[in-house]
């Protein structure tokens, strides 16, 4: 199966769908992290949410999905950026154990202080404009109820999200009402006859399960819930996992550390080493390497070579 997402309009129901399944691209997003089942479940569901949340953007740039734990779960966050190229990672509290049967609540907002932001960052932002940014607390028991009620407070139109994610896949289905002005709705419809519309697909859509959503690929699962109402595929897109890490931005950030910082690490450990939290790629610097970095000592030429990249899709 390959990652893919396809978006659906009904027509006479004035409403849009749309529906991912995340497998390549999931497991080179968690392949170099180690997590309990279930934070890995939480994560894919994130994943998912975050692409379908991300297709609909109008700009070039990136969305982030971030939620902020009081619990096990320090940090989950997500990005996706023009043309469904994701990352994610997981920051878990040290000494912290999650067990098996740990709910979203558990993980995440276990004293009520959990918090969830989505952050839409423009490519061409200018250096002193700052990123937009919502934030929400986490009221949902779930990621999704979390994020439904997210997307309905800020797109001001009712939307519904069923999420589901295992060690092998990750998938998502949204549904969402169109306004009955400006939306698809014809001359005749009202706006009792839309939300009736935006009912009906909903009534099919939750009867969706997480097995259904993460054994079939998106178009066959549409059929499957909605051959009655007929509706017309508008749209399929490929997410794909791509880190952009690089050297470059490893040393820009080595940078802001601080250079009194940097050579103390250097001279405890012989060698400063930073891993991606995205990617697991290992980026090492020796001596002259914080010469360069700090006082342009050294020639950029000269500069030692990544050692290793532990996994792939790195830019």
């Amino acid at each position: 199966m390959a990652d893919t997402l396809v978006k659906l309009l009904f027509s006479k129901q004035n409403t849009q769908a749309q529906c991912v399944q995340l497998t390549d691209a999931w497991q080179q997003m968690k392949a170099s992290l180690t997590l309990p089942a279930p934070v890995v479940r939480m994560l894919g569901e994130l994943a998912a949410a975050a692409a379908l949340m991300a297709s609909g953007l109008k700009f070039d740039g990136s969305l982030v999905l971030q939620i902020v734990g009081d619990g096990p779960v320090k940090l989950a966050l997500v990005e996706v950026r023009t043309g469904l190229k994701m990352r994610a990672t997981v920051q878990l509290r040290e000494g912290v154990e999650v067990p098996e049967n740990a709910t979203f609540k558990d993980m995440v907002n276990a004293e009520g202080r959990g918090r969830c932001a989505v952050i839409l960052d423009l490519a061409d932002r200018r250096p002193n404009e700052e990123p937009y940014q919502g934030v929400v607390p986490l009221t949902g028991s779930t990621v999704a109820e979390t994020l439904e009620g997210f997307m309905t407070l800020s797109e001001q139109v009712p939307t519904r999200l069923w999420l589901a994610a295992d060690e092998k896949a990750a998938a998502g289905l949204l549904v969402q009402r169109l306004p009955a002005e400006g939306g698809n709705a014809g001359e005749d419809q009202t706006q009792d006859s839309v939300e009736e519309g935006f009912h009906e697909v909903q009534m099919l859509a939750q009867t969706v399960t997480a097995p259904e959503q993460l054994s079939l690929e998106p178009l066959e699962l549409c059929r499957r819930l909605f051959w009655e109402l007929n509706p017309n595929v508008i749209g399929a897109a490929t997410p794909s996992f791509a880190c952009r890490c690089s050297r470059e931005t490893i040393e820009r950030m080595i940078r802001s550390f601080g250079e009194k910082e940097s050579r103390e690490i250097l001279a405890e450990q012989g060698t400063l080493k930073v891993r991606c939290e995205f990617c697991g790629s290992l980026y090492l610097f020796d001596a002259k390497d914080i010469d360069r970095i700090f006082n342009g000592d050294a020639d950029p030429a000269q500069a030692s070579a990544d050692i290793s990249a532990t996994s792939q899709g790195c830019a």
